[in-house]
């Protein structure tokens, strides 16, 4: 008994020492800003920093500045009032501290040399322990060349795309490509904005950078890309800006994009406007085994064409409305996003003798989207970002010309010399057609993160994505498109993140776990005729739900 109550002794007496070490070893500091005149500073920014930590604050209408939660040190404070910017040194060494700064006048100093040194968010991307590369946009803005010629030109990258502008591509990212290789628009999956709003016609003078992640994906790009992901990260600058830029090229290639904001100082009150618009006939020169002329009596002659039925357009759109750098948002806006694009198609998965002649594809998006930011939500340390999108979009194959046409881009002939139909499905593209997809979509991605100390962060993010489709062609008679097949998805990817600085930054990890759920229901109208003569309908309906759970590692020395 005396044994334990010795133990119990020792504890207590421990904890009295270690206690009043945790309760100093927070502190408060506060001051007052006053000018060379004595009068109050307000609304300045005040930043305390030192290695490795760094907070921000302005000064309310009286001129005090507050940081609470402060660990012990020496510090920088930096004050910038618009019209100049001191430094002072600050020692926090109990519990409150007072600093009050008085300003001098803007002529009454100096500077003959600052050395600022630091690291460039690239930087500090690059060096989070995932095999990530950025690229800046800045140069390539001014110049007359597409997104996918810069991620060609990565190290790890490859794509490939089968003709001009508009044409599809395949990415790689170190040897894995498809499905394993995701597509993200700040964080949000690219399928929800539909064809029309893509690699293809995003212009570099609306980016500010290209996040290429090659292998394990970090927890917040939440979505089943087990190979890398590439996210586009649109132009996020708050300073008032207008640009714009047109070039015009080979194959009647014409290109214009333009971007500009415009900021309310004194509310905050900021518009954003991008858009783009992007054409090209794509009549370049082709040769091969299938581009031949057919004469009389069958005899196919070799010749170089021009592509014919080829022509790419597309147009989109970005208008937002909301608040930046306000007490209560970094950043809010509400806005629309709209798109549209026309694409030709010359000839299907192969090049054939006889190719296509207007066959082409239109598709439309049309989507109200949120976002919301906020540093010290609530508490210090406590960040949240929303990114949420909801609209329609649809797509339209139409084909309905039956005639063949040759590579000169004239009516076919047979060996006889008469100008023939093809019989469909011969030419892999199934039968005429006018079908039409309808989709409604929605994608909402959340996120939280949390510093508990300067070098440890966990993180939670939550995507939520549903998509409604119904497919129906107006060249069925009108009993079939009265029932019309239907492809609704559910997904819900939850992430959750730990994140480790130690050793002055020379060891970094992050252990992240994601958790998936997905559920699709598709529903397929079968037609049926009876023994007398009448059609009647059957439906099949198929659910299908998917759970998985991943848990990835990645570190860094």
């Amino acid at each position: 008994m005396s044994g334990i109550t010795t133990t119990m002794t020792r504890t207590i007496l421990i904890l009295l020492l270690i206690l009043p070490t945790a309760l100093f070893s927070q502190s408060q500091l506060k001051g007052e800003i006053t000018d060379a005149n004595n009068y109050i500073v307000a609304n300045a920014e005040i930043k305390l920093s030192r290695s490795n930590y760094s907070r921000t604050t302005r000064t309310n209408g009286n001129g005090i500045y507050l940081f609470k939660n402060i660990p012990t040190g020496t510090y920088l404070l930096e004050v910038n009032t618009n019209k100049s910017v001191s430094f002072h040194q600050v020692i926090l060494d109990s519990n409150y501290v007072t600093h009050d700064i008085q300003l001098k006048n803007e002529g009454d100093y100096e500077l003959d040399e600052v050395a600022i040194q630091g690291e460039s968010k690239k930087t500090k991307l690059e060096k989070t322990g995932f095999a990530i590369g950025v690229i800046n946009t800045e140069e390539a803005s001014q110049r007359n060349i597409q997104t996918t010629e810069l991620l060609n030109n990565t190290v790890g990258v490859k794509l490939r795309q089968n003709g001009g502008l508009g044409s599809d591509i395949q990415f790689s990212l170190n040897g894995l490509s498809g499905s394993a290789v995701r597509i993200f628009i700040d964080g949000i999956p690219i399928s929800t904005f539909g064809s029309s709003f893509n690699l293809n016609s995003i212009p570099p003078s609306l980016i500010q950078q290209i996040e290429v992640y090659k292998g394990v994906v970090p927890g917040h790009l939440s979505d089943d890309a087990l190979g890398g992901a590439i996210n586009i990260v649109l132009n996020q600058s708050m300073n008032t800006s207008l640009n714009a830029s047109v070039s015009y090229g080979s194959f009647n290639t014409f290109q214009a994009s333009m971007n500009g904001l415009y900021r309310a100082d004194d509310s905050g009150f900021t518009i954003k406007a991008s858009g783009f618009h992007n054409y090209s006939d794509n009549d370049y020169e082709v040769s091969g085994r299938s581009v031949v002329v057919t004469g009389l009596g069958g005899v196919q002659t070799p010749i170089t064409a021009r592509r014919f039925n080829d022509a790419y357009r597309s147009t989109g759109g970005i208008v937002q409305l909301g608040y930046t750098d306000v007490s209560w948002a970094d950043q809010f806006f509400v806005g629309f996003t709209g798109s549209d694009d026309y694409k030709e198609v010359q000839h299907g998965a192969f090049m054939t003798i006889t190719p296509y002649k207007d066959r082409f594809f239109e598709s439309q998006a049309a989507l109200a989207n949120l976002s919301y930011q906020k540093s010290d939500l609530f508490t210090d340390g406590l960040n949240a970002k929303v990114n949420a999108y909801y609209g329609k979009r649809d797509r339209q194959v139409t084909d309905t010309l039956a005639w063949a046409y040759s590579w000169n881009g004239e009516r076919a002939i047979d060996f006889r010399g008469n100008e023939y139909q093809y019989t469909w499905g011969s030419q892999q593209e199934g039968g005429p057609t006018l079908a039409k997809i309808d989709r409604n979509v929605a994608s909402i991605r959340t996120g939280l993160s949390y510093s508990i100390a300067d070098n440890h962060t966990f993180l939670v993010n939550h995507l939520y994505s549903s998509i409604d489709r119904e497919d129906s062609d107006a060249l069925d008679s009108e009993f079939e498109n009265s029932f019309v097949g239907t492809r609704d998805l559910r997904k819900n990817i939850i992430s959750i993140t730990y994140e480790l600085n130690a050793f002055e930054n020379k060891l970094k990890s992050s252990i992240f776990g994601k958790y998936y759920q997905q559920k699709t229901i598709s529903t397929d109208p079968a037609f049926v005729t009876d023994i007398t003569g009448d059609r009647r309908i059957v439906r099949y309906c198929v659910i299908k739900q998917v759970f998985l759970i991943k848990i990835l590692g990645r570190s860094q020395c």
